[in-house]
């Protein structure tokens, strides 16, 4: 510019039309001498309405196993075997540890032995007799039979005697007494026979049929009393803590290990009920811990309200992935882009811009680059660097809001600005930015919730 100045300084006493000439002339040599003058590039963004109509709303959630527990020992017996520590990942069903069971194994065999027993009564019994058995009853039966036929011949005999008066009277009645025992030795024998083809009577068999059935149960109950001496895992896990050693009494309710199952966890947290009716089961919501990025599934919403907190617990499912890098116990958190009305108590002040763009100044003030559109190059495209003094409000995430100067429609220079300052000709380019709410954050309903 001074260049140009002394150039004009030279023709004050020339004519005006050579003076305007002389102008063009320079004006043309400063375009051609700085068009070699390379322009730095920045990314803007420019302001639009609305962009401080949304707010974070933040939860604190903590992560809990959906299973866990402490096991211990039904059975008051001495402790043989631990067969896991703390951190051993278990499968369902594994043995965890085992109690001296020599006593009541030894019950349980004498029990077993009891149930052999009467099973084999019982079976005996619905078999019915030996056909060996029978055939001795019935050559009884014959013996019987012949004997009785000599019984009544020699009554007989003496009836005729006696008739006669060749007999003595005593004679006659030994006679008929013995054929009457023959006659009732033939028919118990008869009814004997009878029994045994017949089999044996169901009331008989009834009985023993349950003594075997109380046989069974007592094998059962030492069956269970032996199961008690052995700890196994109701679920798949981890074991997280370890309350006995070997050589330990165990006592009845007392804790022997804890098991956690990992596999499966959940976040839980209690919101607003105006915030809980905008949420629904199945529905994904993201949330972080530890700067890591998380997901799950909202299974379930409690019908019912904390009488201390006077909040809605929501229960989310952690995705299988996300469980593999969670911590029962872990604290993360859950955001929500919270829309408010720009009339309302609630609204929030200022605009919302990516972090990246504030500059720090002194006494903890901010400022954010701008491009002045009043300082345009004559070709319109290389705008200068301006200055706005801000005040940031709050975060979220990677954004700021900001309170100050600037204006609706203001281009910030969001990527760059370390590279620029105040008053430098630049080279601009408009950069699509999503918002907090735009960018994986969960939008709630068009009411305020808030």
């Amino acid at each position: 510019m001074i260049a140009a100045v002394g150039v004009v300084a030279l023709f004050v006493n020339a004519s005006p039309q050579t003076v305007a000439v002389k102008e063009r002339q320079t004006e043309q040599q400063i375009a051609a001498e700085n068009s070699d003058v390379i322009l730095q590039q920045v990314g803007v963004m420019q302001l639009t309405a609305g962009q401080a109509d949304f707010a974070p709303l933040r939860y604190t959630a903590t992560v809990v196993a959906r299973r866990k527990s402490q096991l211990s020992f039904q059975a008051s017996q001495r402790v043989d075997h631990l067969l896991v520590d703390e951190g051993d990942r278990v499968e369902q069903g594994q043995l965890l540890a085992v109690q001296d069971d020599a006593a009541i194994a030894a019950l349980h065999n004498a029990a077993v032995a009891r149930q052999n027993q009467a099973a084999a009564v019982l079976a005996e019994l619905k078999k019915g007799p030996r056909r060996e058995t029978i055939e001795v009853a019935r050559a009884e039966l014959n013996r019987l039979q012949a004997q009785g036929s000599l019984a009544r011949t020699t009554l007989k005999r003496q009836l005729r005697l006696q008739q006669t008066r060749a007999g003595s009277k005593q004679e006659y009645d030994v006679a008929a007494a013995q054929s009457q025992a023959a006659e009732a030795a033939i028919e118990a024998a008869r009814q004997s026979l009878k029994e045994l083809q017949t089999g044996t009577r169901q009331e008989k068999i009834d009985a023993q049929q349950a003594a075997v059935e109380v046989a069974a149960a007592t094998v059962a109950q030492t069956q269970t009393q032996l199961d008690q001496t052995r700890l196994k895992a109701p679920f798949a896990g981890r074991i997280s803590q370890r309350y006995i050693d070997e050589g330990s009494l165990a006592v009845l309710g007392q804790p022997a290990l804890e098991i956690v199952e990992v596999d499966h966890l959940e976040v839980r947290f209690g919101v607003a009920i105006k915030v809980a009716q905008q949420l629904q089961a199945g529905q994904r919501l993201p949330f972080t811990a530890e700067g890591q990025t998380f997901s799950g599934t909202v299974s379930q919403i409690r019908p019912t309200l904390d009488r201390t907190t006077r909040t809605q617990e929501i229960i989310v499912k952690a995705d299988a992935e996300s469980s593999q890098r969670l911590v029962d116990g872990q604290t993360v958190r859950i955001e929500f882009a919270a829309p408010t009305a720009p009339n309302a108590p609630t609204a929030q002040p200022g605009m919302w811009l990516p972090s990246e763009a504030l500059q720090r100044q002194v006494r903890g003030l901010w400022s954010v680059l701008v491009l002045d559109r009043q300082g345009e190059s004559s070709d319109g495209n290389h705008p200068l660097v301006a200055r706005r003094d801000v005040e940031l409000l709050a975060t979220w995430g990677d954004w700021s809001r900001v309170e100050g100067t600037l204006e609706e429609n203001d281009s910030v220079i969001v990527a760059g600005s370390s590279r620029v300052s105040v008053g430098q000709r630049v080279t601009a380019q408009t950069i699509q930015m999503n918002p907090p709410w735009k960018s994986g954050c969960v939008k709630l309903g068009e009411r305020s919730v808030r």
